[in-house]
């Protein structure tokens, strides 16, 4: 059985326990009891139900797909995540479709009243406030103010312009298992939304982090992610709720994860924690969360202070202190101390003879305000360099939507613009991805990567688009080559075979490539001392390449004996954090190896699928990585697919990175229980059970609603009440932040 852990609040922006008999349940993030004996929870699976009157809509479905199957869709996106186990099951269609906190069924269906107006849809989290535990949960989607598609098979169907159900349901099912908004515009839970984006049908690691945590896989994880924790205090050094702290991928400029500082019970005052953190080189980035956008634990956030980089001042061009996460690593003190809330930084700065110097690695936090506002900042570089210059808002979900103009070292010449017409038209300088309507979704912040042509002291302005927008916004500067110190995080290290066989004699190659803290590549001219470590326990030195330039290639010989080897390097005599497994196997156990299955359920629908790995070991359990074994794999329902064969037995397909076989399982239109079995060498495996689930299905009568529309709660907005929260779903187009979307449409 699960138990969630209530001694501690989860991570992430969660619906959190606002008010309680039992003070200690305060702050504790709501979660399902996927091992609860519930009318709603059958065999470690939440059961929903759907509205049987469909949506009003489904005859002018393009997707391909109705309506009840699009929900379900939307479903499996999160029952997708692989380390996690959470899943879920329809219950069947129902014609008594209301939205009761009370009657342990969860509900969704389609309102053509009782609904906020500009509201795609609202979910209704019910808990027990004394422990947390979701106790039912309901979705009305609005069937009033928008046209309604699917996405279909290929999740790229659909009219454009329309709502796409998939879209919104996945955001909503967030709200369903307990999560609330983040504050990462590219998250499928940020709180906005707009008709057409289907980028939301899919996943980010800010959704997929808490649901890791909170609904961990008995046997599947990620040992590669770390976790992130610190504490964020006042100018008087005072610890504070509330306040959001956010990772930014130091190579990417993506906002990749964050969480929110804690206050008792749940945790000490200003602590935060940030768990699921892949390996990386970051910013952290404090900034106000938008508690109008949250339930109601959150309304006493603490949000009177100025957007602040760690290891930056207010004011102030410098260098991050840079939070580095090695793979599994627990990083500890990070620490965030925030200025008061301030002026308008670095002003006067309207021209290129006011502009702030920034150097290579430098960040800085300014605004543009009022909106016809220019920032100038400047750097000097040499010939042929190549200047990366990014500017964030968007990523914050703050109002500016900004620009950038790179000019010559004589302040005006204009050497990449954002406007269209311009001869120097980059697109990138105006949205970094423009297009709205595509599967990556819209990304409206602005970046320009360029060679320099001469040395020189070079300009770049920031600026909001149209001048209709103003806000505060992140800059960040790299110059290539300026770097050149291998970074202990970002060097990697690679194996040319995941396992060889303990003969003595047989060999790989281990490949050593320093990067620097951008992640780029360090090639020649650049020469370093590289060693090989064996880091299977105290580090021995295995060999030792002088002085050279990339690449950094190893011949490494077998071991004699099975057994498995963890491979390491030093760069300059720096220990880098990156390692690399290699098995040296010896004779096959078909009793230790094993079929994984990348879920424990598909659905019925004749295009849901699983992934199927075959994992062989040793004797002595060591990875049996030999791409000769012949494997083949099998199921009793459904077609296994390696790529070029497909049927209900293929053989699998060695993948030499990982040291495994695989192949697909697509779901056929049969519901039961499916064996999925292998062979290897013709030893016999231990087969997997595969549930079945019967698709989705209702009248569709197109009614846009239910006779239950007069029991809706008649919500919208964001609030948590003592035993329920109300989450909602805004299009943007209807609502305050009008002017910032328009704009970027245009």
């Amino acid at each position: 059985m699960l138990v969630l852990g209530y001694s501690q609040a989860s991570g992430y922006m969660s619906i959190r326990v606002a008010t309680s008999s039992t003070p200690s349940a305060v702050g504790q993030a709501v979660r399902w009891n996927l091992g609860a004996a519930r009318p709603n929870v059958a065999n470690r699976r939440i059961l929903y139900e759907i509205g049987d009157a469909g949506c009003a809509d489904s005859a002018l479905f393009t997707g391909g797909i109705n309506e009840f199957q699009a929900i379900q869709d939307s479903f499996n996106n999160w029952r997708r995540i692989r380390e996690s186990d959470l899943d879920f099951e329809f219950a069947g269609s129902t014609t008594n479709a209301v939205t009761s906190a009370s009657d342990n069924r969860n509900v969704l269906r389609f309102v053509g009243s009782n609904i906020s107006s500009g509201v795609f849809a609202v979910t209704i989290t019910t808990f027990d406030t004394t422990t947390g535990e979701i106790l039912d949960a309901d979705m009305e989607l609005n069937d009033r103010d928008f046209t309604w598609d699917t996405l279909g098979q290929s999740r790229t169907t659909g009219t454009p312009g329309r709502a796409y159900i998939e879209s919104v349901v996945t955001h909503e099912i967030g709200h369903f298992v307990g999560l609330d908004h983040p504050a990462n515009s590219q998250s499928t839970l940020y709180f906005a939304s707009s008709p057409g984006l289907f980028s939301q049908a899919s996943l980010e690691r800010d959704d997929i982090a808490p649901i890791i945590q909170s609904y961990p896989h008995p046997s599947l994880s990620d040992p590669a992610l770390g976790s992130v924790s610190g504490v964020v205090t006042d100018a008087m050094a005072a610890g504070q709720f509330g306040v959001g702290v956010v990772l930014v991928d130091l190579a990417t400029g993506r906002n990749v994860i964050g969480h929110v500082s804690e206050k008792p019970p749940a945790g000490s005052l200003g602590s935060y924690l940030i768990q699921g953190v892949p390996p990386g080189n970051y910013i952290a980035f404090a900034l106000p969360i938008q508690s109008s956008q949250l339930g109601s634990y959150y309304a006493s956030a603490f949000t009177s202070f100025y957007p602040v980089v760690r290891g930056v001042g207010f004011n102030t061009a410098g260098a991050p202190a840079l939070i580095k996460v090695a793979p599994g690593q627990a990083v500890t003190g990070a620490n965030l101390s925030l200025p008061a809330a301030g002026g308008n930084p670095f002003e006067p700065n309207n021209t290129s003879a006011q502009a702030t110097t920034m150097a290579s690695g430098e960040a800085a936090v300014a605004q543009i305000t009022p909106a016809a506002d220019v920032d100038f900042f400047k750097f000097t570089a040499s010939a042929g360099q190549t200047c990366v210059i990014r500017v964030l808002s968007d990523a914050f979900g703050f109002a500016l939507n900004p620009t950038l103009t790179l000019l010559d070292t004589n302040g005006t010449t204009v050497l990449a613009s954002p406007i269209s017409s311009h001869p120097a038209y980059l697109a990138s300088a105006n949205d970094r991805d423009g297009e709205a309507f595509d599967a990556s979704g819209a990304d409206y912040d602005a970046e320009i990567v360029f060679t320099l042509p001469a040395a020189g002291t070079y300009f770049f302005a920031v600026a909001s688009r149209a001048g209709l927008t103003a806000g505060q916004y992140l800059v960040t500067l790299e110059l290539r080559g300026a770097d050149t110190s291998a970074d202990t995080i970002a060097t990697k290290i690679s194996s040319s075979a995941a396992g060889v066989p303990a003969n003595g004699t047989s060999t790989f190659t281990i490949n050593v490539e320093p990067r620097n803290q951008f992640n780029v590549s360090l090639a020649a001219p650049n020469t370093y001392t590289v060693d090989l470590v064996d880091r299977s326990g105290s580090p021995v030195i295995l060999q030792t390449l002088s002085s050279q330039s990339a690449p950094f290639n190893f011949t490494v010989t077998a071991l004699a004996s099975p057994g498995t080897r963890t491979y390491g390097c030093r760069v300059n005599g720096v220990d880098m954090a990156a390692t690399v497994q290699v098995s040296h196997f010896g004779t096959l156990s078909a009793a230790n190896s094993r079929v994984i299955l990348s879920e424990t359920s598909v659905v019925a629908n004749g295009y849901d699928t699983c992934a199927v790995q075959v994992q062989l070991r040793d004797g002595a359990n060591n990875l049996f990585a030999d791409s000769a074994a012949a494997v083949v794999i099998s199921t009793t329902l459904g077609t296994l697919d390696n790529g070029s064969v497909a049927g209900a037995s293929v053989p699998g397909v060695y993948d030499p990175a990982l040291g495994l076989w695989v192949a697909t399982l697509k779901a056929g239109t049969v519901a039961g229980l499916g064996n999925v079995s292998a062979t290897a060498n013709a030893q016999p495996l231990s087969a997997q059970t595969l549930t079945f689930l019967p698709v989705a299905s209702g009248t569709g009568s197109g009614g846009g609603g239910s006779p239950g529309d007069s029991q809706d709660d008649g919500g919208g907005g964001c609030a948590a009440g003592e035993s329920a929260a109300w989450l909602a779903i805004v299009g943007l187009f209807l609502a305050a932040l009008v002017a910032r979307r328009i704009s970027r449409a245009s």
